[in-house]
């Protein structure tokens, strides 16, 4: 599959070490009910309304091959009609509406990340690929990661864990410095309830890569009021984690960043879903508390 591209973010600090690119691809094999960026969780490209940009200017109405503009408003649109041509979104004078997802090349991407090469190489950073799910497209991706490593930077991806181990430890895994590997919850159950999918298959799979590569592996929690950053979970998590041999672990602060982007997609954010920020003295008396529990274990606590 080519993937999607949702954003090429550059100069982060945040998706691994020292100055970096990170590029999001779109589509996801999770439904994780407190996600971030639910526009990448879809594979095809979507129409995003964003309504305080609208002049009701009715320019997107007229332009609509399929009728699927309701004349009282984008907001209305007709979704079973709508075949994202992106017709309104050309129309659209004000910028009110957008269609996440572009179709890049490898060298259209390489050309964006290669601009900042000088930061990489001053920072110790490089390029992370993200999503979404990044590795739901393991021969673009492992192409991309390759080109990289050929330019002689440093390589990073994002996971879910959800993927073909065979597939992975072919065309990916050999092109890449360092995985930042999520683990959401201990509890399989809770794991379907939560992302629509068990996670059988993720700790098999960061249980495979702990026992080859584990210099590479990063796994990371993310904190998600009343869902991940239980003391339960959090104390099953790094107890399992010491059992697969992980050798440093990081939380990852929860920001409902999800929830304007999911009414701009016109998707309702699931009830169970955290939708305001954590309070500061919560998550660090979490984070406190977690220290402490690590403690016991013989890797190394990286903070959040």
């Amino acid at each position: 599959m080519h993937p999607l591209v949702v954003d090429i973010k550059r100069h982060s600090l945040e998706d691994g070490p020292g100055i970096r690119s990170v590029v999001f691809f779109k589509g996801c094999p999770l439904r994780c009910v407190f996600c971030q960026n639910p526009e990448t969780q879809e594979f095809a490209a979507e129409i995003v309304f964003r309504p305080s940009g609208c002049i009701d200017c009715k320019s997107c109405v007229n332009a609509c091959p399929q009728g699927a503009m309701d004349a009282q408003g984008p907001s209305l649109r007709v979704r079973e009609l709508c075949q994202t041509c992106g017709a309104c979104v050309r129309a659209c004078p004000s910028g009110a509406l957008a269609l996440v997802g572009q179709r890049l090349s490898v060298d259209e991407i390489l050309d964006v990340v290669l601009r900042d090469e000088p930061y990489y190489r001053h920072s110790d950073g490089g390029v992370t690929l993200s999503g979404g799910e990044c590795t739901a497209f393991p021969e673009f991706a492992g192409e991309l990661l390759a080109r990289l490593r050929g330019h002689g930077i440093s390589t990073a991806i994002e996971t879910c864990g959800e993927f073909s181990y065979a597939q992975f430890s072919q065309l990916i895994l050999p092109h890449v410095d360092l995985i930042l590997f999520d683990v959401k919850l201990a509890s399989d159950e809770d794991h379907v309830r939560f992302t629509g999918r068990g996670n059988e298959r993720i700790w098999s799979n960061l249980a495979r890569l702990l026992a080859t590569v584990p210099e590479r592996v990063v796994p990371r929690i993310p904190l998600i009021p009343g869902i991940t950053a239980t003391r339960a979970n959090l104390a099953a998590l790094a107890a399992r984690l010491a059992d697969l041999g992980a050798r440093s672990l990081t939380l990852l602060p929860y920001n409902p960043l999800g929830v304007t982007m999911a009414e701009r997609l016109g998707r309702p954010y699931p009830a169970c879903a955290p939708k305001t920020l954590p309070k500061a003295g919560d998550v660090s008396e979490t984070i406190a508390w977690f220290r402490t529990e690590v403690a016991r274990h013989s890797f190394k606590f990286l903070s959040a």
